[in-house]
């Protein structure tokens, strides 16, 4: 692996609550070029065959869960909880928030919305079966709100 690049932080299975290992990770996500779909003789990544896994991403890693339109928001976040997402807490004592605790602590988004516990489904959210751009980040992060206008943040 090339030294000094800076590379996410992997692929986790909630499934099996296991790493996906980075040799994998292509195949599993399907992101493998071909030719069936070629652009001007240029192989390109074909449509998703797998619509029965979701990727979310949570502190620079991408995690998959078996998840149906017709599940609950709650019924996600339990799958993603009880599958290993916690493993995103950074140690005690390097955070600035409390970390997730259980699934509660969990905020799931998609497209720009935050998804509700309320027992509202995937299909209220307009979630298509095979999503791989949803983000799952612990709640307490989004609740302290934007950093200050003259805060280093922006710098």
């Amino acid at each position: 692996m090339a030294e000094g690049v800076a590379l996410g932080k992997g692929a986790w299975d909630c499934d099996a609550n296991k790493l996906i290992p980075p040799e994998k990770e292509a195949e599993v996500f399907e992101e493998i070029a071909t030719m069936e779909f070629p652009f001007e003789g240029i192989p390109t990544v074909p449509p998703r065959k797998d619509m029965q896994h979701l990727t979310f991403f949570c502190s620079g890693c991408r995690y998959r869960v078996t998840a149906e339109p017709t599940w609950s928001v709650a019924k996600v976040k339990q799958a993603l909880w009880s599958g290993g997402i916690s493993r995103s807490n950074k140690p005690e004592g390097k955070r600035t928030t409390p970390g997730l605790r259980d699934w509660m602590d969990l905020e799931l988004i998609y497209a720009g919305q935050k998804m509700s516990d309320n027992e509202q489904t995937l299909d209220h959210y307009h979630v298509p079966p095979g999503c791989q751009c949803l983000i799952a980040i612990e709640k307490a992060k989004l609740e302290r709100g934007t950093p200050d206008p003259d805060s280093a943040y922006w710098n």
